[in-house]
């Protein structure tokens, strides 16, 4: 049976999402060990609000249209900082900066270090290859936060290796018309109809081929040891109706974490759009209550 949150969006219906958290947190460029700058949103301080921090990092070439909505729901209960990682356009990098899976885990604990954040008042929330970033960070004692939500996780990136290397090859301006083709037709047959799809579609339109191309160490990462490493309360965020993250992966990852729990979701939508994220807020919310 199909859930109520399995329905089609079109981009001109990401324009009714509210988009109360980017209007409202402040905005910063933060300089990084390596002389970089990375952009962040935050909103702090907000003592009518939780005492945990809630800490979100975004899976490979998302955006606004993918989890503005979870966001303003988080906004209304946490106070909440959001870090771009190296693939967004939004950082303005030198071409010899790196891209890799542990630059951008330093990245994020980097900025929790220089925000002052209290590590024992935060909570990470990783999604896809978000949970990686999450992993390596926590598994390498760059910090160590209340605990963490990891969505969509897995021990290796999904996209077929022999196609991007095949793709990498080529010039920028190539892969920014052929190869968002190709991946277009790809995610056809991998992802979901309805709003998990329109995303996906979504991320390919916008990318910008000549970062990925430059982040393409983030395509041979495996993070299998650093799940393993990983000894706070982690919990696993399942969704059926997802072809992209499967659930095979996903039980393997939860093996891999010795103190790890699953949380089961009716769908992908109910993470992502309204009315289900407020739902989803609130379990979050009493998960770290109780849990953590």
């Amino acid at each position: 049976m199909v859930s109520k949150y399995m329905k089609r969006y079109s981009h001109v219906e990401k324009e009714t999402q509210d988009n109360v958290f980017l209007k409202e947190s402040s905005k910063v460029y933060i300089p990084m060990s390596d002389s970089q700058d990375i952009y962040c949103q935050y909103s702090l301080g907000d003592k009518t609000k939780s005492d945990t921090v809630f800490f979100f990092v975004q899976g490979f070439a998302s955006g606004y249209f993918t989890w503005s909505d979870f966001w303003d729901a988080l906004h209304q209960e946490f106070n909440l900082v959001i870090v771009d990682p190296r693939d967004k356009k939004s950082n303005k990098l030198m071409k010899s900066s790196k891209c890799s899976t542990h630059r951008i885990a330093l990245d994020f604990a980097e900025t929790i270090k220089f925000l002052k954040l209290d590590e024992k008042k935060l909570v990470l929330f990783g999604s896809s290859i978000g949970a990686s970033y999450v992993a390596h960070m926590v598994g390498q004692n760059m910090i160590t936060p209340k605990g963490c939500f990891l969505t969509g996780p897995s021990r290796k990136p999904r996209a077929p290796r022999k196609l991007l290397n095949f793709f990498f090859f080529f010039p920028a301006f190539v892969m920014n018309t052929l190869g968002k083709l190709v991946a277009r037709i790809y995610l056809r047959n991998k992802v979901a109809n309805g709003f998990q799809k329109q995303v996906f579609y979504d991320r390919i339109t916008n990318v910008d081929m000549r970062r990925w191309k430059h982040c393409r160490d983030l395509h041979i990462w495996d993070a299998t040891e650093d799940f393993k490493k990983m000894k706070i309360p982690v919990f696993i965020i399942r969704t059926p109706y997802d072809k992209y993250h499967e659930s095979d992966e996903i039980r393997i990852v939860h093996e891999l974490i010795q103190n790890s729990k699953i949380i089961d979701v009716p769908a992908y939508d109910y993470c992502h759009t309204k009315p289900g994220v407020f739902e989803f807020t609130q379990t979050i919310k009493k998960t770290i209550l109780e849990k953590m």
